[in-house]
């Protein structure tokens, strides 16, 4: 359901913190005839009495040019007001816009794809709209009783930036005129017309012309709004760039952050878990270390929970457990008016870093050519410490020779650098494989015979994706793949999930020790890892845990995916099998004063503690029986509406996962009743089982050597109660801790804040209540 929301009723904590000790700004007098109808500057009393719509209980407000501005979240919300124009007087729109996206738009040739608007009053033929398009081609159109009259920029609007933009008509001289941070970018002078404004409401972040996907709208906008006007009157250009000229907006950092109220109410939004701060996520791939900072690329939609146009996503960690998100690295161009060779879409990929220090990003580009590297690889160099600039070199190879490729995954080795590529072989799934000698040719990759005989590895797949291939011990290799397609479904069996084999590498010639692929989890649910060293040489592999729920509600939600915890991967002593086993750092996490440590025994379902939606439990098995099953319940509620049961069958020797109770919600998609096979001769008798629980998200670790991650979506407030289950009587101890991140705590500490900030200034509260 959409709100609307009117400025007097805004109830914000945030805002109140970043608002203690500013100054509030007055309406314009409303008495005055060449008073801006439209005049928002977001503190309260705004001219034009602005209506916020958003599917979320409260707009966003951040900081502004000058005190606050208002947020938009890319797909649900938007502003807007009633307005009269004066045809004979024209109009002068002006606002500050920080733009973190372009907006999305289908995957389709550019000349049509549906621009989003920045602000706009319009139809068709009718009033004016300043709109930007998926790959930052920006312009006005402005109508007239002599026709229409269309100005375009030059330049890409700007990115992560305060950007001033203005356009006005002025009907005497039959001139338009667009500027950015007041300069003049085009103009037009046609015969003298009155302007033809249109009667329906003035809007900003929302487009007169939807762009339809699904459940979704995909053309709204990313950005941050302040000192938004519409004048009745065409105003000068020494108006306009004295009025640029005497604001001092700050970094766009501060303004585009997501503020955490949007999301404080999700039952099912991860918080320790690395995701985005909002919209849509999938693959993270290019995992680098660079010194002692992380630094993970992934998959994004910037703006809004679905997948179109994918751009690369950017965060940083310095300890694979608190991340920080940083601007989009590779986002779809245009090299000339109507095409570009990743203009379709910045696909997975893969970030090493190569000869002299220098990042290289291989990664998927798609266009809309039919011969011209579609889809191809293409690299882009950066020589930035902090990997926030990059230089597109363009494609290196296309997908001659196999009948289609995706997800580069590159290496050194003697001198030479390889690539192997997921592929369509015709028959099966596979690779491609590619070798270089000079990186600085970029027709240096040469195509070489098959790493593997892939048509004997696959499982019945048409194609696979994001190829991991290191080393994993000091005479072992691992290859690790995402078969799809074919016999292979999100649901079924065999189901979507990551596959590895384990052999010897001759600088040539990947040879497994079995042809028969083995599972990367226990259970599906995680799948794509990307993979890097540590500096102790540690491999340590993240992937993503996609959702298990409709389109719809990841439209209500406003995000989608989120990334497992990280694992360390190492080879298990019978040289044939993956062991993985959770990063250490993340101990971090505990709150050491929320320690539940108590021993159960018996047999049927006990409950041993209730920490909230962010716990780590550990529960060991003292005895564990030869027939029966055990395990642990999760996310249960007090009257048993709600419970999720994971166990392990000692009699089929595989784990069991049952949430045919976990939910009361009908949103959920896929089976409620999940086994998979157990490795008891690799991995032992199942005895410790180490479980994190992040909302709707559940990282399993058994024997600190096997692993599986899924989704659950408890509804209830108190699904919080955890314990341990067993059709046989056994002992078992059970420890857990409540979870918690540094951001977290610095959050309290804001709200601390507030409150005494508020007592010194009682005018804030008085005015926000």
């Amino acid at each position: 359901m959409r709100a609307s929301f009117r400025k007097r009723n805004l109830s914000h904590l945030v805002l109140i913190l970043l608002l203690c000790g500013a100054s509030n700004v007055a309406a314009a007098t409303s008495g005055d005839a060449d008073a801006p109808p439209i005049d928002w500057r977001f503190e309260g009393g705004d001219g034009g009495k602005p209506e916020f719509h958003t599917q979320f209980p409260k707009p966003d407000f951040v900081p502004g040019v000058s005190g606050m501005a208002w947020r938009s979240d890319g797909f649900s919300s938007w502003v807007s007001a009633p307005l009269v124009l004066n045809p004979a007087r024209g109009f002068s729109a002006r606002a500050w816009v920080a733009l973190e996206s372009y907006p999305s738009a289908y995957e389709a040739p550019a000349d049509s794809i549906i621009p989003a608007s920045l602000l706009q009053q319009a139809t068709r033929e009718s009033g004016f709209d300043i709109s930007v398009d998926a790959f930052g081609r920006w312009g006005v159109r402005v109508s007239t009783n002599g026709g229409s009259i269309r100005l375009q920029a030059k330049e890409t609007f700007p990115l992560n930036k305060w950007a001033q933009v203005v356009a006005s008509y002025d009907p005497a001289s039959g001139e338009a005129r667009l500027y950015l941070d007041g300069q003049l970018v085009s103009a037009r002078k046609g015969s003298p017309a009155a302007f033809k404004p249109s009667t329906t409401a003035f809007e900003i972040a929302h487009s007169w012309r939807s762009a339809p996907m699904g459940v979704f709208n995909i053309n709204g906008l990313n950005a941050a709004y302040d000192d938004v006007q519409v004048l009745n009157r065409a105003i000068s250009a020494e108006s306009i760039l004295a009025d640029f000229s005497s604001a001092a907006p700050p970094p766009a950092s501060r303004s585009l952050v997501v503020p955490q109220s949007r999301f404080a109410a999700d039952l099912q939004r991860p918080q320790f878990h690395a995701l985005p701060p909002a919209n849509w996520t999938n693959e993270p791939h290019g995992l680098i270390r660079r010194g002692s900072t992380w630094h993970m690329f992934y998959q994004r939609t910037p703006n809004g929970p679905y997948k179109t146009l994918m751009t690369w996503g950017h965060m940083k960690s310095d300890d694979l457990v608190n991340w920080t998100d940083l601007p989009i690295a590779l986002r779809p161009e245009l090299q000339t008016n109507d095409f570009g060779f990743d203009m379709k879409g910045i696909w997975s990929g893969d970030v090493v870093t190569g000869p002299g220090g220098l990042a290289f990003a291989f990664y998927t580009s798609v266009n809309h050519s039919p011969g011209f590297y579609n889809p191809g690889v293409s690299l882009a160099i950066s020589d930035d410490p902090g990997l926030l600039n990059w230089r597109k070199a363009g494609p290196l190879i296309d997908r001659t020779g196999v009948k289609d490729f995706r997800d580069p995954y590159v290496w050194f080795e003697g001198g030479e650098a390889h690539m192997i590529v997921g592929a369509a072989l015709g028959s099966s799934g596979g690779l491609a494989h590619y070798r270089c000698a000079n990186l600085a040719s970029r027709s240096c990759w040469k195509r070489q015979l098959p790493l593997a005989p892939f048509e004997q590895m696959d499982v019945g797949s048409e194609i696979w994706e994001m190829p991991v291939f290191v080393r994993i011990s000091e005479d072992k290799y691992i290859l690790e793949a995402n078969p799809i397609g074919g016999k292979v479904s999100k649901y079924g069996n065999p189901a979507t999930r990551g596959v590895y084999w384990i052999g010897t590498w001759d600088g040539a010639t990947f040879k497994p020790d079995s042809l028969q692929p083995r599972m990367l989890d226990v259970l599906p649910g995680h799948l794509s890892p990307t993979v890097e060293r540590d500096a102790g040489g540690r491999l340590v592999g993240v992937g993503i845990v996609d959702e298990r729920r409709t389109a719809e509600a990841q439209l209500r939600a406003g995000w989608a995916h989120s990334f497992g915890l990280p694992r360390v991967w190492r080879l298990m002593q019978d040289g044939k099998t993956l062991g993985q086993s959770p990063w250490p750092a993340l101990e971090k996490l505990r709150d050491a004063a929320s320690a539940i440590d108590v021993g159960l025994s018996g047999s049927g379902e006990r409950l041993a503690g209730d920490l909230g939606r962010m716990v780590e439990i550990k529960a060991h098995f003292g005895s564990t029986p030869s027939t029966g099953h055990y395990g642990v319940t999760l996310a249960a509620s007090s009257d048993g509406a709600e419970t999720t049961r994971l166990y392990y069958d000692a009699d089929s020797h595989e784990f069991v996962l049952d949430k045919e109770h976990s939910s009361l919600s009908k949103d959920g998609e896929g089976p409620r009743l999940l086994r998979g096979a157990y490795d008891e001769i690799a991995f032992g008798k199942p005895r410790d089982f180490r479980v994190y629980i992040d909302h709707s998200i559940v990282d399993v670790f058994i024997n600190n050597a096997a692993a599986f991650s899924f989704r659950i979506y408890p509804t209830k407030d108190d699904s919080t109660h955890f314990g341990i289950l067993s059709t046989m009587p056994l002992d078992a101890r059970v420890e857990a801790w409540r979870l918690w991140t540094p951001q977290k705590k610095q959050a309290l500490n804001e709200i601390w804040h507030v409150v005494r900030c508020s007592r010194l200034s009682g005018l804030w509260m008085q005015h926000y209540a």
